[in-house]
């Protein structure tokens, strides 16, 4: 009767121990984990953009006259108000165009790159003077503005995740700058070898620099959406305003430095979601 109830006491440790085992077995026997996409930004990149641009920069008018007959003429015009000492004629407007760049990926998070853009501009402004004197009355004018530019340009940027790029960006800045100035008697036009009635311009393309800094993200299939904001210091320039049988009356300057803002997208060609395994 012992001898039985033994045996039946181990075959029941041994069946309660089976279940435990197989317990075990349900609870760490763990499924395999799905591929997780991680986005890679190393390679060539282009794409578009559009967005708006302003300078606030004025335009000043200076003495342009060494010719005794002329500067206390000249002088005195300004002094009773014919003609201000500056202006401001708030250059602003739509810009847009293509970039191109490369990337490196530097470790999990990090990226350096390369980029160059040319935009067409819309950034332009102008403002008039009419000043009413004692015998006529004086109008006077001021225009400038930046007609295109182009950057060539390092990116520094932090992936905050794999898909969101911030990015600190600067380099050289270049475009075509351009200010003219004009004035006329407004009672009697331009008068024949009139000193009042005089008009010039000067354009060409200036060479500078930009910082800035953006935020991209990467969407679908390759594709990528760009916030930027840069500013442009492409210098100052000046032109020298003659009268019909006069030398150089007055000189407008005025710095370019213009604030851009865009949005862009970009296509990445060698960049995709590439799975990794675990």
């Amino acid at each position: 009767m012992k001898k039985k109830t033994w045996l039946l006491g181990v075959a029941l440790v041994a069946q309660l121990t089976g279940f435990a085992s197989a317990a075990d077995l349900a609870v760490y026997k763990a499924r395999p984990s799905a591929p997780v996409p991680v986005w890679s930004w190393a390679g060539f990149y282009g794409g578009a953009n559009v967005g708006y641009g302003w300078d606030r920069r004025d335009v000043g008018l200076a003495l342009g006259t060494t010719d005794p007959a002329l500067v206390g003429f000249v002088q005195a015009a300004q002094d009773i108000g014919l003609y201000p000492r500056s202006y401001s004629p708030s250059a602003k407007g739509i810009i847009g165009g293509l970039q191109i760049g490369y990337s490196w990926q530097v470790g999990p998070n990090g990226l350096f790159g390369l980029e160059a853009d040319v935009q067409g501009a819309g950034i332009k402004g102008s403002q008039a003077h009419t000043a009413f004197g004692q015998f006529d009355t004086t109008t006077s004018g001021v225009e400038k503005k930046l007609d295109w530019f182009g950057t060539v340009r390092a990116r520094l940027g932090v992936l905050a995740t794999p898909s969101l790029l911030f990015y600190a960006t600067g380099g050289l800045a270049y475009g075509k700058t351009e200010i003219s100035f004009n004035t006329a008697d407004a009672d009697f036009g331009c008068i024949p070898n009139a000193t009042l009635c005089a008009n010039g311009s000067s354009s060409g393309v200036k060479v500078g620099w930009t910082a800035g800094g953006g935020i991209e993200a990467m969407i679908a299939n390759a594709w990528s959406l760009k916030a930027e904001y840069l500013y442009l210091d492409l210098g100052s320039r000046s032109a020298d305003i003659v009268a019909s049988t006069a030398p150089v009356i007055y000189t407008p300057s005025t710095e370019f430095r213009e604030h851009i803002v865009r949005v862009g997208v970009n296509y990445h060609f060698n960049t995709g979601p590439v799975v990794a395994k675990y």
